[in-house]
């Protein structure tokens, strides 16, 4: 399978509690009227994203970024079943202009990955996750890009009493070969990381140890361009996961 992973803006004159209440109701009640939409997607979530200074005091050595509210991960069957997916008249009908209702659709944008559970602690249940989108230094190609960065995360991240502590699931996503040509307003990334808490201030005793941010964005990261680095901070909605089974099962529609 195939994840699309799309950073959504909220309209400029929306607040971001108004944007998440109608993204996670409203427009998940259109998109349930499209089941020929719908029903080429295999799995759906949501992740809020926490953008109040005041939520993300806590986590000192982190240049969070507030410029989205949300970020959602949708799996498909292969590239094809994306496109025809957003090809499908009736999701230009009905689900395009309802996103336009509550997002900044122009400030929003995605990229295709395939994506790997690379650690996850037996039982973990967490809910918030922490973005890293990076890119490769410059001269570098994908595949070296990628070696080196294996070799950072198994010997140096990995290896950190905080990654140990903390990190209760790792997962990699890198960019997908035909990402640049499918995803409409695709950026320039190379690589997207998940850590998964239990809770922010879990979050921010990680952020406090140096040895884990110079592995990730520090001096220490010859494998990426530390200053297009982004990272995101959200936690993640189980019940979008639900919708779209629930969904599924009870209105299979036309697939």
């Amino acid at each position: 399978m195939v994840k699309l992973l799309e950073l959504i803006v909220r309209r400029a004159d929306w607040t971001h509690a108004e944007f998440v209440k109608y993204h996670s109701t409203n427009h998940l009640e259109v998109v349930d009227r499209v089941p020929e939409f719908r029903n080429r997607v295999r799995q759906y979530i949501q992740t809020p994203l926490f953008v109040d200074t005041a939520e993300l005091a806590s986590i000192k050595g982190l240049p969070i970024s507030s410029t989205a509210d949300a970020i959602i991960e949708v799996w498909w069957d292969s590239a094809d079943d994306i496109r025809r997916a957003f090809e499908e008249p009736r999701y230009l009908e009905i689900v395009r202009p309802d996103e336009f209702v509550f997002a900044d659709v122009a400030g929003s944008w995605g990229l295709m990955l395939r994506d790997a559970v690379i650690m996850e602690r037996s039982g973990f249940a967490g809910q918030i996750k922490l973005f890293f989108f990076i890119k490769k230094e410059n001269g570098l190609s994908r595949p070296e890009f990628l070696g080196r960065w294996r070799d950072v995360r198994e010997s140096r991240l990995m290896q950190t009493q905080a990654f140990r502590n903390f990190v209760g699931r790792l997962v990699q996503n890198e960019i997908d070969a035909e990402s640049d040509e499918s995803v409409p307003g695709s950026r320039e990334f190379d690589l997207v990381l998940e850590l998964w808490f239990d809770s922010v201030r879990e979050v921010a005793q990680f952020a406090a140890s140096t040895d884990v941010i110079d592995a990730i964005t520090g001096t220490g990261a010859d494998y990426s361009d530390r200053d297009q680095t982004l990272i995101y901070l959200g936690q993640e909605r189980p019940e979008s996961a639900q919708w779209l089974r629930r969904s599924q099962n009870t209105n299979p529609g036309r697939d």
